[in-house]
């Protein structure tokens, strides 16, 4: 059974809306909206997990021993 041009389903084209300057400026600024609120976000969360009893008693002690202590050279062959 062969099929002809007449079985076959006619496609109806939609009509493409043009790309205009109000569809770009949208797209652009809803695209920054999101980037801005990401990057906001990781920011926060980056701040919010540096605990404040760590950086401020320990960093202290330990810039102060490395500072104090001479630094060994080591020979190294190649």
């Amino acid at each position: 059974m062969a099929i002809s041009v007449e079985d076959a389903p006619s496609v109806h084209r939609a009509a493409v809306r043009p790309v205009t300057l109000r569809w770009f400026l949208k797209r652009t600024l809803i695209g920054i909206a999101i980037l801005m609120v990401a990057m906001g976000g990781l920011a926060w969360l980056t701040y919010a997990s540096i605990d404040p009893d760590l950086d401020g008693e320990n960093g202290s002690k330990a810039a102060g021993t490395v500072q104090q202590t001479p630094a060994r050279l080591m020979a190294v062959e190649l």
